[in-house]
């Protein structure tokens, strides 16, 4: 019997550690209108050219710190960047460090093509690829550009390195201040110009500033609510038939994003996570029908294949290969797979925000356990059962409690959790599905 226990993390740090670890230079895919990838090494992902990149105001002392528009929208994680050379540094992201792969990883921004990526930073070569100088100092690092600018980055009590100064190379100093959950509270100058943050469930809601003579002129501006977008259905090019008695009658932002989440968690570069009720979009020629949940002429709710489950695949054809993973946390599992269905099931005493579950990953292939740090790899998609011809895909359920093996058919309806209800939709898929919506749209 395999065991293994880890403190409990954030969704959103596994997330990120599952998107950089097999990067050297890894980058977020750009997602289609119709699913969500894993990201893939030499993929290109663009954070919208529609999302402004806010202006500093350092050498007014008359002016706001920075320049804000009237409507400042969904995307001010994107939007709220420095000059890092030839990107941009979002300032609500961290560094963080990939102890499977022992590199720092950064997320910055392209200043060419405005496209999302993720860089290595190491502390042992003090000129990467980016031409950024990596150096400890102390219990901080430093971030050295060739520009002259100089980055701070303090560990917080959720362990991440976050950015706690900035000095440019006209010794022009900012320092950013943390609350206790770790979040950006507030951003300050040497003339006493300040930036505060306000958040509502985690997301910042309100960016007050204040300037001048005495901090004397202040201004709040409200933040558009991330989640108001997240309601708005994503246009299909081509989509399968959607019939009128659908439980969900549109595939949209709030379930793209959780897709593009759960693709990062179980699945390697490149992985599509249909957990939804929708199928990638190119799947519709081999299974035409819909696959969520309906209402009978009668009233009564029939549930589909897709309900309260999700596929992973390898890519949007459903033709891919694909490594296969499971959050690392579990304290047991069952020790080979089924002999049907190839299915391996993993107890967690707490898997996301849930406690007591069971995590049942059936069509394993070339099972095996391997640590790989914030997930353990367990093998690769298509196994007996999830592989037809060059169709090939894995099928995950959650179930409530620790159900020692798997249960019967018949059993798994009353103990099957929806999967979107496991983890919390990451910031970054949230971001990148709005930067696509706004590319789409034009907000």
């Amino acid at each position: 019997m395999y065991r293994r226990t880890l403190p409990a993390s954030s969704i959103h740090q596994l997330v990120i550690v599952a998107l950089a670890l097999f990067a050297g230079l890894a980058v977020i895919a750009k997602l289609p209108s119709s699913f969500v990838s894993a990201a893939t090494i030499g993929t290109t992902s663009s954070a919208g050219d529609s999302l402004a990149i806010y202006r500093w105001n350092l050498a007014d002392d008359n002016q706001p710190l920075i320049s804000l528009p009237d409507h400042v929208g969904a995307g001010v994680d994107w939007s709220l960047s420095y000059t890092l050379d030839q990107f941009e540094f979002p300032l609500f992201q961290s560094v963080y460090y990939n102890q499977a792969a022992r590199k720092y990883i950064l997320m910055v921004i392209a200043k060419q093509g405005r496209r999302a990526q993720f860089i290595d930073l190491t502390t042992e070569q003090h000129d990467n690829s980016a031409g950024l100088n990596f150096m400890d100092n102390g219990g901080d690092k430093l971030l050295s550009t060739r520009g002259g600018t100089v980055y701070t980055f303090t560990p917080l009590a959720n362990g991440e390195l976050h950015c706690s100064r900035i000095k440019d190379r006209d010794g022009l100093v900012i320092n950013l201040r943390y609350n206790r959950q770790a979040s950006l509270a507030e951003i300050e100058d040497g003339s006493g110009r300040r930036i505060g943050f306000s958040y509502t469930e985690d997301y910042v809601s309100a960016i007050t500033q204040t300037w001048g003579p005495g901090a004397i002129k202040k201004q709040t501006w409200a933040v558009a609510d991330d989640h108001s977008l997240t309601a708005q259905p994503i246009t299909y090019e081509v989509a399968k038939h959607i019939p009128s008695n659908a439980i969900k009658p549109a595939y949209t932002a709030q379930m793209a994003a959780c897709d593009l989440t759960l693709a990062a968690i179980f699945g390697g570069p490149g992985g599509v996570a249909a957990a939804n009720g929708f199928e990638p979009q190119h799947l519709g020629s081999q299974y035409p029908l819909y696959r969520g949940d309906l209402i009978g002429d009668d009233g009564v709710l029939r549930r589909g294949h897709l309900s309260f489950a999700m596929h992973l695949y390898g890519n949007a054809e459903g033709t891919g290969e694909l490594s296969l993973y499971v959050p690392a946390g579990f304290t047991s599992h069952t020790s080979l797979p089924t002999p049907t269905d190839a299915a391996v099931l993993f107890f967690y005493p707490r898997l996301g925000n849930l406690t007591d579950v069971t995590v049942a990953v059936f069509h394993v292939a070339d099972f095996q356990l391997s640590d790989e740090g914030a997930r353990v790899r367990i093998g690769n998609i298509g196994g007996p059962g999830g592989s037809i011809g060059t169709y090939k895909h894995s099928h995950i359920e959650f179930y409530r409690g620790n159900t020692g093996g798997l249960p019967s058919p018949a059993a798994r309806p009353s103990l099957r959790i929806d999967p979107a209800r496991v983890f919390e939709v990451s910031r970054e898929a949230l971001a990148m599905v709005h930067a696509r919506q706004s590319e789409r749209t034009g907000y």
